[in-house]
């Protein structure tokens, strides 16, 4: 079956038969809630506070999978449950940036050990983004969900107790583990939740924007915190996620995985297309691709402890690429990790190359300013998080017009050149503003906050959805962890780089001469990859997503 025939069969099923034993039958509005909840709650169909009543819907389709068959209310709730954890998630990473000093002077956190505050939870998070993927594809994701947005809860409590630097590491990993699992699920959901094309983009849409935003908005909670104490922001995160994990548990159905075919598989089966071999070998290569590059920003490009781990990660790829392609239990039957015929899905290869430079821009971006900021400016961590701002508020009143404009990540051909094109402008405001000083902050930083999130922002939420949306409904939760990979993988690389680039460049803490240049960097590859999508890029190869899009 060739790529655009996977992804047309989505198309396809617009409807079903009434004879399908694998949808849930009619259900009234006044009492879905009580029928779609679990059995083993046993709540009252008119008692529970956590009810919301339909006032748009008397019957529901009976084709309908459980989380269509919503009335509007519910819906709109848990879209802000999936997209309050996606914020959670993202703020895990950026709201470290503040942080890292004062974690590290309180746990007694060597200079060459540092980088873990951050990595280990990047490091976790990225690695494992495929393997949840599968897992919310095969089991029901709601169950995934609420797994890892209770787990985060808990790990994030005990973090913020934690005294020995390396009990910290090992937490912040796990936490990390825990914090994906909610992101192929939340996605998945959302693909089944809003099966129509054009709204399901939509909600795609805002999910995308709600790790944007938290790429800002999280430095300033962290700013915040840090007048108190770094462990409040912790705790502040499970404060945060307890109700809305209390909510998503109470308005949630009994959902199904998409991959209908699942549905009749035992344990022994749903192991085998786990593909953990194949997990196995990806999260070691992931593991050592993000080791390498992250001590190769603290001991050199020339170090064995950058040499040896980026040599041995190429390998691995090259062995799981051939693994999933020649693996000896028939890929076309799901048994592999990612989809058989991946490299033939239309336009493939623009996207993920465009997806690459969109977290490399905003990581450097944001982790050099706030550094410097910081450390050369003498600025507080609030006062930092404040003159980053301009970010965040971009992000929102971007992402709330993109809502408007379905065109911005529908129509991706030219305008991701013109997206990459406006965040090689900000880079440039950036290079030329010699730290953002005094009146050189309104200048050119302002602007540069302004213009070049304007474009990352765009660029990222039509990666994001594009890369989903080119999948098979059936690996709905593959597609969203690929894209994130992608994305992570992006920013690893740039900041290991222009960490270099800064260090080479700059002969002073106040030389802004090497964050120049690495902003020279990070704003000719989004351009570049901007470029190069024009050219390659075909939208008349991509499917054409008419009708409801419902897993076979």
């Amino acid at each position: 079956m060739s790529a655009i025939e996977a992804t047309n069969n989505r198309n396809k099923f617009s409807t079903l038969t009434s004879t399908s034993s694998t949808l849930p039958p009619t259900l009234d509005a006044d009492d879905d809630a009580h029928a779609n909840s679990r059995s083993e709650s046993h709540l009252p169909p008119t008692t529970s506070k956590f009810e919301l009543e339909d006032e748009d819907k008397s019957h529901t389709d009976n084709h309908m999978n459980a989380l269509q068959a919503l009335g509007s209310k519910k819906k709109g709730v848990l879209l802000l449950c999936f997209c309050l954890s996606m914020f959670i998630d993202a703020a895990g990473v950026s709201a470290t940036f503040l942080m890292t000093a004062p974690i590290a002077k309180d746990l007694n956190i060597k200079t060459g050990d540092q980088a873990w505050i951050l990595g280990t939870y990047s490091l976790a998070f990225a690695a494992t983004l495929l393997f949840s993927g599968r897992l919310a594809d095969l089991y029901p994701p709601h169950k995934v969900y609420i797994i890892g947005l209770i787990g985060l809860a808990i790990f994030n409590l005990i973090i913020s107790f934690m005294t020995n630097q390396y009990a910290f590491f090992i937490l912040r990993a796990i936490s990390g583990i825990l914090a994906v699992l909610t992101i192929p699920s939340s996605i998945n959901m959302i693909v089944q939740m809003y099966p129509e094309p054009s709204e399901q983009a939509k909600k795609l849409a805002l999910f995308g924007m709600s790790g944007a935003l938290a790429n800002t908005i999280a430095l300033v909670l962290a700013g915040v915190f840090l007048l108190a104490n770094w462990r409040w922001y912790f705790r502040f995160v499970t404060i945060i996620i307890l109700p809305i994990s209390i909510l998503s548990w109470f308005i949630m159905p009994n959902t199904q995985p998409v991959n209908k075919s699942s549905l009749n598989l035992g344990q022994k089966e749903k192991l085998k297309r786990m593909d953990l071999l194949g997990v196995l070998i990806l999260i070691s290569c992931l593991v050592l691709f993000i080791l390498g590059f992250t001590q190769a920003s603290i001991d050199g490009w020339n170090s064995a402890i950058f040499m040896a781990p980026f040599i041995i990660s190429l390998f691995l790829l090259g062995v799981f690429l051939v693994w999933e392609k020649y693996m000896p239990l028939p890929a076309k039957e799901g048994y592999s990790l990612l989809p058989y015929n991946i490299w033939s899905y239309p336009n493939i290869f623009p996207l993920i190359l465009q997806a690459s430079s969109v977290f490399m821009w905003m990581s450097c971006a944001q982790l050099r300013i706030a550094t410097y900021f910081q450390e050369a400016l003498g600025n507080s961590p609030i006062l930092t998080a404040v003159k980053l701002l301009p970010m965040g508020i971009t992000a929102l009143i971007v992402g709330t017009i993109s809502q408007g404009l379905p065109w911005l990540i529908t129509k991706p051909r030219f305008v991701q050149p013109v997206s990459s094109a406006l965040a090689f402008a900000g880079a440039m405001l950036f290079a030329f503003s010699n730290g953002g000083q005094g009146k050189d902050y309104w200048k050119f930083m302002f602007p540069g906050q302004v213009i070049g999130t304007t474009g990352a922002l765009i660029c990222y939420i039509g990666m994001n959805t594009s890369i989903i949306q080119a999948f098979p409904l059936e690996f709905a939760g593959i597609g969203g962890s690929f894209a994130n990979i992608v994305f992570q993988v992006g920013s690893v690389v740039g900041i290991s780089i222009q960490a270099a680039i800064v260090a080479s460049g700059s002969k002073s803490l106040e030389d802004w001469t090497g964050s120049k240049n690495s902003y020279f960097f990070s704003g000719g590859y989004i351009l570049f990859t901007g470029l190069v999508f024009l050219i390659w890029y075909r939208q008349s190869k991509m499917p054409k997503l008419e009708g409801p899009v419902i897993a076979p």
